[in-house]
C-alpha cells in the first residue's frame, strides 16, 4: 500500500473513475475517495460513465461526466475496475493523467495502471478503501462511514455472500461505530424499488428457465420488453439473483439485450468459477460473480452460447 499512498499524497488534483455501468460498491467507493481527499486538501472529481441506475438515487450522487473534467489530472485513481476497457470514453482522461492507480478486488485485474493495489480476497473495493483512507490519515466520520458501508454492503448482498471475510466485519463494525443508519442504508439498497422495476421483476420470476438438468438457471429480457414495462436496462442489472434462488441452480445468468450489445451477469452457487466462464465471453470478474457483454453477437445467440458453455463446464 505504500506506492499507492505516496502517488496520491503527491498529487493534487484527482479524477477518479469506477468501472463502467457503476454498481454500489463502485459508486460508494468513488465517492467516499472524492469526499476523503476534499478533507486533505486536494482537488478531486468522480466521473462517472452516464447516468446512475434508479434504485442508487437515495446517495444523491453528485458526480460529473466526461465532459465537464479537466484537461488533466495528477492522478487518475480507478476503483473496483479490472480492465481500462471498462473506463469506456473516459480512458481519455486515464491517459492524460501524469499519473495513475488502481485500487480494486477483482481477481481479473489486468494491473493496467502505474500503481496497482489489487486484493482479491477482499469483499467490496469498499473494504480496501477503508484501510487506504486511514493510511492517508484521514479521520473517519459519519459520512466516510456511509459511503462506505454501502460500498461493501453491496458486494457481499449485505454481508450475506461467501466473500465476507472476519475483516470484513471488523470493518463494518468501525463503520457503524460513526453512528450511520445501518437499517436504513440497507432498505435503500435492498429493499426498494421503483414500482415499473418491481412489476417488470415480479413478470420475470414466472419466466425462470433451466437447463442441464436445473443446474443453469437464466432470466432473458430482450430490448423490446424493456421498452414494454417503461424501464432501463441499468436498472435491471440485479435481476441475475431472481434465477439464482432457483433449487438445484448451481450457476444463474442473465442476458439482457439493449440497443447496441447484449449483457451478461453471471452468479455462482459455490461450485463454479464464473469469473473464468465470463472471461470466455470477453468479460470478467470473481469467482462467484462476474459479467460480460458484446457487440458482436445476437440475443438469441449469446443465450444459446451460454447453454452451451455452461453445459460443458458440468460435463468437463
Amino acid at each position: 500500500m505504500k506506492d499507492l499512498i505516496e502517488i496520491i499524497k503527491n498529487a493534487q488534483s484527482v479524477a477518479i473513475l469506477g468501472h463502467i455501468s457503476e454498481d454500489a460498491d463502485s459508486v460508494g467507493s468513488s465517492l467516499a475517495m472524492r469526499y476523503a481527499l476534499r478533507k486533505l486538501g486536494k482537488t478531486a472529481d468522480v466521473i462517472f460513465s452516464a447516468r446512475l441506475e434508479q434504485r442508487l438515487s437515495f446517495m444523491n450522487a453528485d458526480g460529473i461526466f466526461k465532459e465537464e473534467a479537466r484537461e488533466e489530472y495528477d492522478l487518475c485513481l480507478c476503483l473496483d475496475c479490472g480492465d481500462i476497457k471498462r473506463l469506456g470514453d473516459r480512458e481519455e482522461i486515464f491517459r492524460k493523467a501524469k499519473h495513475t492507480a488502481s485500487v480494486d478486488h477483482h481477481i481479473t485485474n489486468t494491473n493496467f495502471a502505474e500503481v496497482n493495489y489489487v486484493i482479491p480476497d477482499a469483499a467490496a473495493c469498499g473494504e480496501i478503501l477503508y484501510d487506504v483512507i486511514c493510511g492517508l490519515g484521514c479521520e473517519l466520520d459519519k459520512t466516510l462511514a456511509e459511503y462506505l458501508f454501502i460500498a461493501i454492503a453491496s458486494d457481499t448482498g449485505s454481508f450475506k455472500y461467501s466473500n465476507v471475510s472476519p475483516k470484513t466485519m471488523r470493518t463494518a463494525a468501525a463503520l457503524l461505530e460513526q453512528g450511520i443508519d445501518n437499517a436504513y442504508l440497507s432498505r435503500m439498497l435492498f429493499d426498494t424499488e421503483p414500482e415499473a422495476v418491481m412489476h417488470f421483476k415480479g413478470a420475470l420470476m414466472s419466466r425462470v428457465e433451466t437447463y442441464h438438468s436445473g443446474r443453469l438457471a437464466m432470466i432473458c429480457v430482450d430490448k423490446t420488453e424493456f421498452e414494454k414495462f417503461g424501464v432501463a436496462e441499468k436498472d435491471m442489472g440485479d435481476i441475475v439473483n431472481i434465477a439464482r434462488m432457483t433449487a438445484g441452480c448451481e450457476i444463474a445468468v442473465s442476458v439482457r439485450e439493449t440497443e447496441d450489445k447484449v449483457k451478461l451477469s453471471f452468479r455462482s452457487n459455490g461450485r463454479y468459477d464464473v469469473g473464468e466462464l465470463a472471461m470466455r465471453f470477453g468479460g470478467g470478474g470473481h469467482k462467484m460473480a462476474s459479467g460480460a457483454s458484446s457487440d458482436s453477437i445476437s440475443f438469441l445467440d449469446m443465450k444459446q452460447k451460454v447453454i452451451d458453455f455452461c453445459g460443458e463446464l458440468f460435463n468437463d
